[in-house]
């Protein structure tokens, strides 16, 4: 058995131990969770944040806007920006369970690295999404840092340390261009990840293209030529989807109806929004939220 397989296996029964049923499991370590599912899901609606995914077991199928990622264990998913994906657990069992772990992702981290290294140019447009095998470094410092979950004296000083290591492995990684390419202050990606927290602090409002563009400094071909490089959709499916999900937390969460959870997010017309709703979640708003309630 080779030092790569031997760390995944240690890593697979170090994340068994922690599930007593399956789902998903914030650990005490800030930004560092786990999860475990023992039978295949389908099309489940969710915005990835910024985050390191390394699948150890299983196979998963995530959609941004057009195009589909397939990944399963050895692999490593990032993600540099808040996208929303459609995704499909499609090989699992309770024999051989889907199992990852997830890191999220620190901008100033980031930002700290990129000042105290030299690193290859990264300004051309890159999707928000990316994979690629995982290395026997990304896995040893995973396991390390899994295994300060039983040893909490030495958490506070230790799980920052490895923690910042593995953003180092991720920047320097076949992948580190995706981070790289957002992270490096008055690149296009940035400025498309700094228009992205400002639609979702104002998806609201009425969405003007061209203003949009000349608020973060680009032309508005430039603009939207790079939204759709990064994200895989244009800025108004984008703010779609951030209506459409808000909605349906509300609906969840604070049992709004669907005419009111509509006009929270902006819509105008409750028709409008029903259709629409139904296009992205394949069902009217109540019988979605209904079901969700029910399982």
């Amino acid at each position: 058995m080779d030092s790569l397989e031997e760390k995944r296996n240690l890593l697979k029964t170090r994340v068994q131990e922690l599930f007593p049923t399956p789902g998903m499991l914030q650990t005490g370590i800030k930004g560092f969770s786990a999860s475990l599912r023992t039978a295949p899901t389908f099309n489940q609606h969710c915005f990835y944040k910024p985050m390191a995914i390394v699948v150890l077991q299983g196979k998963k199928q995530t959609v941004l806007g057009s195009e589909k990622f397939t990944y399963n264990e050895n692999q490593l998913v990032v993600t540099s920006i808040d996208i929303p994906t459609v995704g499909s657990i499609v090989e699992a069992s309770p024999e051989k369970p889907f199992m990852t772990l997830i890191l999220d992702l620190d901008s100033h981290i980031i930002s700290e690295l990129l000042r105290e290294g030299s690193y290859p140019q990264a300004d051309a447009a890159h999707r928000g999404m990316g994979i690629a095998d995982t290395d026997e470094a990304i896995l040893d410092a995973f396991y390390r840092l899994i295994s300060l979950l039983d040893q909490p004296e030495r958490q506070k000083v230790m799980a920052p340390m490895i923690i910042k290591e593995i953003h180092y492995l991720l920047l320097t990684s076949p992948l580190g261009d995706i981070l790289r390419s957002v992270n490096i202050k008055g690149s296009h990606n940035n400025q498309i990840a700094n228009a992205i927290a400002w639609l979702k602090e104002n998806y609201r409002e009425p969405l003007k293209i061209d203003k949009l563009a000349q608020k973060f400094n680009m032309a508005e071909s430039s603009f939207y030529r790079h939204f759709s490089k990064v994200t895989s959709l244009s800025p108004l499916q984008y703010q779609k989807r951030l209506r459409l999900y808000e909605a349906q937390r509300l609906m969840l969460s604070e049992n709004f109806d669907a005419a009111n959870a509509a006009y929270k997010v902006g819509y105008e017309s409750a028709s409008q929004f029903n259709r629409e709703y139904k296009r992205m979640f394949g069902t009217p708003p109540k019988t979605n939220v209904n079901r969700i309630k029910n399982t």
